[in-house]
This record gives structure tokens, sequence and C-alpha cells, in this order.
């Protein structure tokens, strides 16, 4: 592929269509879709500038320090999406940086065979991959883990006054938590292809991979995906124990 500024330019054109349209049938949506494009091509640029970068200087501590970036973003994500308060930043950083250790250097190392995982080219797409994954099951988990524990406080204090312990006491909560980390997965497993459109297949077929090759990675990122957020929500879950709840296993408020 051969993709100048004048290519770019004329890719960009193709938001007059729909943008037209909008203002023909008088939808108010034109300005809100322009400054969420806007909004969207600074941010792309400034990824690109960033990974330009890093690409250049490809020094293993660069790279790492740049997947410490992601899981970072990825926290605070979690964080403002979930609505918790500052104290989870600790368990949800543990829990993402324990999933993209243990799943990210699996993926690497065995499944796709890399010699040299901590080269950009290979470590910051797959970083950036689990990353993108974990954050939104790990938000919407995160968050029915603490509605659930607020509203239906009862239980858990029933329980605990009845002899079970903490472990026993939270497992339906845990169990509600990993249902809605584990469903949305299903469901894009699922409808892949019919519904969902496989993006990495379509993006190695273009920039020149096999058939073979771009199935295969798809279908192993799929299953990093899935394996990080499970991974990733039981560590949160386990090290935000000693900040949700006191000495006396009453929850904190």
């Amino acid at each position: 592929m051969n993709i100048t500024i004048i290519s770019i330019l004329l890719g960009l054109l193709l938001l007059a269509a729909p943008l037209y349209l909008l203002k023909a049938l008088q939808v108010p949506l034109v300005g809100k879709a322009l400054r969420a494009f806007v909004r969207a091509a600074v941010a792309l640029v400034a990824l690109g500038l960033c990974l330009y970068l890093v690409f250049c200087w490809n020094h293993w501590a660069i790279n790492l320090l740049a997947v410490l970036l992601m899981a970072a973003v990825g926290m605070m994500t979690v964080v403002k999406q979930a609505r918790l308060g500052s104290r989870m930043y600790v368990p949800i950083g543990a829990g993402l940086l324990a999933a993209l250790v243990v799943v990210g250097a699996w993926l690497l190392l065995l499944a796709l065979g890399v010699r040299r995982p901590l080269e950009a080219r290979y470590l910051l797409p797959v970083a950036g991959l689990l990353v993108g994954s974990m954050t939104q099951t790990l938000s919407h988990a995160l968050s029915v883990y603490y509605r659930s524990l607020i509203h239906h406080d009862q239980l858990y204090y029933y329980l605990i006054g009845n002899g079970a312990s903490q472990a026993e006491a939270l497992s339906w909560y845990v169990r509600r938590s990993l249902e809605a980390t584990v469903l949305p997965h299903v469901k894009q497993m699922s409808a892949m292809v019919l519904t969902v459109s496989p993006l990495v297949v379509w993006a190695m077929l273009l920039s020149g991979s096999s058939v073979v090759e771009a199935i295969a990675v798809q279908l192993l990122l799929l299953v990093a995906g899935f394996t990080a957020s499970v991974v990733a929500l039981v560590v949160a879950l386990f090290v935000a124990r000693h900040y949700n709840f006191d000495g006396f296993n009453r929850l904190k408020s």
C-alpha cells in the first residue's frame, strides 16, 4: 500500500456524504458528529506520534514503559466508568498488570512463538489489544460487583453473622461479576463474523498476511482477551478486599 497525504484527504472526503444527509434531513447531529471525529482524529494522531517514537527507539525499557502507560490509562478508565473511588486504583492496576504479564507472556512466547517478545512490533500490539479487551469488561464487572454489594449488603452481613467466612459470604457477588465479565466475550465470540467484524483478520489480510495466519491470530487474541479479563477481575477483587473491608469484615463506606 502507498498511503499519501492526498489519499488520506480523499478518504476523509467520505465524511461529506453522511454529513450532507444529516444536514439535508435536518438531523441535529452534524456538530456532534464533527466534534466526535475531531476528538478521535486528535487522539489517533497523538497515539501515532507516541508509537512512532517508541518504534524508532525500540528499546526494551521504553517498550515496557509504554505497556505500563497503557495499563495506567486502562486503570483510570475502569475507575471512571465504574464510578469507583481512588482507593481502587491499586486493585485494578494489580489486576491489569497480572493479566498482562501472565496472558501476554503466554501468548507471545508459547502461542505465537515470538523469539524477541520485548520488541515494540510484538509487545505493544498485544498489550494494547489485551488492555482494550479488559477495560470494557472490567468496568462493567466491577460496577455490577459493587452495586450488588452496596444494595444487597444485608445478605453479606447475614452470611457473616451465621458463621460464613468472608470468601463464602462474597461468593454470590463474585459470581455476578464473573457473569458480567464472561457474557460479553461469549456474545462476541458467538456472533463473530455474522454481526461483529473480525477486525484483526481484515487488518492482517490488508497488510499482506496469509489467511491462515490472520484466522489463527484472531482466534488466539479472542481466547487471550477472554482469559485476561477473567484473570484481571479475580486479582482485582482479591486485592480489593484489603481496601473495602476493615479488620472486622465490615464493608467500608
